[in-house]
């Protein structure tokens, strides 16, 4: 049992520093892919940048709308932090103490909870900005996550297993670049932002956060786009750290030159175009497998 909770006291550290280190990395992808420099004052090549960056959010003052309850408006980027969290637990290839066998169902339970998370957030900012933003969050979350769900469900049959399993294998690639912009858009990453478009929303549903909210909020988004690029690694890269870095690397790359998506193409997109295309593969490897 302390094992146990010593594992998962170094898991939650590792992540939260791989985190500090990876936003460094993706301000330096960003500047390369415009022929600029990322951070490069503070300490080596900028080394602490990061971690600076986050003890000045930290200092900055909270200020609760009014007529927003104290408590909900700071429980809401916590519980967005805690699913961020519990994802990491369903990869038994890194954490065999805590697997399951139903891993994959519990992943899609918690992928559907975190759109509440971004919801309530806009809903307890008492922002019409946060509103708006928090509507594209659920809407949208609705439109990709049926095509995601299918795409997921070809792996289980692919697999023929409910948990995550680490291999590499020719007829499964075909689906990894569907399912790729379906990572895109769970993370709400460009050009599929939607929910924190800063051009016409000023940042979207966290913008009233501050603080220590703001730090969990964006946690939360960096330690998912982490898992994801570990979680592709793994389904279809047999997982390699290298596999991991350009995958993340892509998605980075994929911010810097898309440029944001109009939202009714999106919508478009979403469900008249991958989701006829989950359900053809799901019925491909439905004959191909059983």
């Amino acid at each position: 049992m302390i094992l146990m909770l010593i594992n998962i006291l170094l898991m939650m550290i590792f992540i939260v520093q791989s985190i500090a280190f990876i936003t460094l990395l993706e301000r330096h992808l960003l500047g390369s892919s415009q022929n600029r420099l990322g951070p490069t004052k503070v300490s080596f090549m900028g080394l602490v940048q990061a971690l600076l960056d986050g003890v000045k959010l930290l200092k900055k003052e909270q200020l609760t709308p009014i007529n927003s309850s104290e408590i909900s408006f700071l429980l809401v980027p916590g519980i967005s932090f805690i699913v961020m969290y519990a994802e990491w637990f369903t990869i038994p290839y890194f954490f065999d103490f805590l697997s399951f066998e139903f891993a994959i169902l519990f992943f899609l339970c918690l992928i559907g909870f975190a759109v509440y998370a971004t919801l309530i957030s806009g809903v307890v900012s008492k922002s019409k900005f946060g509103m708006v933003g928090a509507i594209r969050a659920s809407s949208q979350s609705i439109s990709y996550e049926i095509a995601f769900s299918l795409y997921v469900l070809c792996i289980i049959i692919h697999n023929n297993i409910l948990s995550f399993y680490s291999s590499f294998n020719l007829s499964l690639i075909v689906i990894y670049i569907p399912f790729l912009i379906m990572i895109i858009a769970e993370l709400n990453r460009a050009p599929f932002d939607f929910a924190e478009g800063e051009s016409e929303l000023v940042s979207g549903y966290n913008v009233e956060f501050a603080s220590v909210a703001f730090v969990l909020l964006f946690l939360s988004e960096y330690g998912a786009l982490i898992f994801f690029s570990v979680l592709s690694s793994v389904l279809f890269f047999n997982f390699s750290i290298l596999a991991t870095f350009l995958i993340f690397s892509l998605l980075i790359f994929i911010r810097s030159s898309y440029p944001r998506y109009r939202y009714d193409f999106m919508m478009s997109l979403f469900w008249f175009k991958l989701l006829p295309l989950s359900l053809i593969f799901l019925f491909y490897y439905t004959i191909l497998f059983f």
